[in-house]
């Protein structure tokens, strides 16, 4: 008997939607409404050739190969694919028709989300008393935005019902920098005689001298490291490669860690290791600078928050923002003028500003 061409299109793109389902993490540690999206997908309704989407599910299996295939980073598509999923489950299984999806299904949503406590299913942290924050939900709602602008750009659908939506409000934040006397009070933390307490020492000081992303910084490896020019090879946010400088000390520090405080690699190049061998994340990364934070006493310390405090200082210091412009890798030079207007303002040794969330 002969084989069905749609039943073996949709097989093969099943296929390749669990190898991407089957990628590690989620960028999203809260499940925010009580969705349930990471259970399988069901079957889809492709034709061959023509790729018919029927259903959000079926926009997203669609979704994920196109994504995969443009070069998408695994952190995007799952932010896409989350937010989606959370959307989905939320208009419920009678509503799943993209065709019938409108914009006020869309705004409902974004009440139902303004409505929502934080971590009020998450299966490891505790509830909290807080809602969501307007940051948080105007991350969902852009990754939504995008997905329908996709099946649009694609054809699944003759209209794209979110272009009427306007993205809810996020309100200028205030955020500190730190002083100089608590950068030095926070380096003062790790322990330098140990072998732990050393490379901790070595990842604060880099952090705040050069600025390097959280994730930039876990995933340095041995070879992109240019002890003659000073210099970092790091892979920064839109698969952009780039040259971070960093200053004498933290060469030292960096050298006398590689060479005497650093454990065997076990099957890595990562510079930065635990002590039985293995990379050491991004997520304990965090989780080191809020403890060493703590115990200097300072107020919600976190590592972007040390670039921020890098980049004030910087300028401080002389630097220009088209200088920090490309340390930082930043695409515009919108927030380097605002770190700019702080780092001259007088008086702020521990500036505020008003940043929006994730600088």
């Amino acid at each position: 008997m002969g084989s069905n061409p749609s039943r073996d299109a949709s097989a093969s793109i099943l296929a390749l939607s669990q190898v991407i389902d089957s990628e590690k993490g989620n960028c999203f540690d809260k499940n925010p409404l009580n969705c349930h999206s990471q259970s399988p997908l069901p079957s889809v309704g492709y034709q061959c050739k023509e790729f018919e989407v029927m259903t959000l599910q079926d926009g997203l299996v669609a979704y994920k190969t196109y994504a995969r295939a443009e070069g998408k980073s695994p952190k995007t598509i799952r932010w896409i694919t989350s937010s989606v999923g959370y959307f989905a489950d939320f208009l419920g299984p009678d509503q799943q028709d993209i065709s019938i999806i409108t914009a006020n299904d869309f705004r409902r949503f974004i009440i139902a989300l303004q409505d929502t406590t934080k971590f009020s299913h998450h299966p490891y942290n505790k509830p909290q008393q807080v809602k969501l924050s307007p940051q948080s939900i105007e991350t969902y709602c852009r990754a939504i935005r995008a997905f329908f602008g996709y099946l649009y750009r694609e054809g699944f659908i003759d209209r794209n019902p979110m272009e009427k939506v306007k993205m809810p409000k996020v309100p200028e934040t205030v955020v500190p920098t730190f002083s100089q006397k608590e950068v030095e009070s926070f380096l003062a933390q790790p322990n330098k005689h140990s072998n732990e307490g050393f490379r901790d020492y070595a990842i604060l000081l880099t952090l705040v001298d050069t600025g390097i992303r959280l994730s930039e910084l876990a995933e340095l490896k041995v070879g992109n490291i240019d002890y003659e020019q000073n210099l970092f090879r790091v892979m920064g946010k839109g698969s952009k490669e780039r040259f971070v400088s960093f200053g004498r000390r933290v060469a030292k520090a960096l050298m006398k860690y590689q060479l005497r405080h650093r454990s065997e690699p076990i099957g890595t190049d990562n510079f930065w290791l635990r002590r039985d061998g293995q990379p050491l994340l991004a997520g304990r990364i965090e989780k080191l600078v809020s403890m060493y934070g703590k115990k200097a006493g300072l107020k919600r310390c976190y590592a972007h928050k040390l670039r921020h405090t890098s980049a004030v200082m910087y300028l401080r210091n002389g630097g220009d923002v088209f200088s920090i412009q490309q340390i930082l890798g930043h695409t515009t030079i919108y927030w380097c003028k605002i770190f700019s207007w702080i780092s001259t303002s007088r008086g702020c040794c521990n500036t505020l500003w008003l940043i929006p969330f994730g600088v």
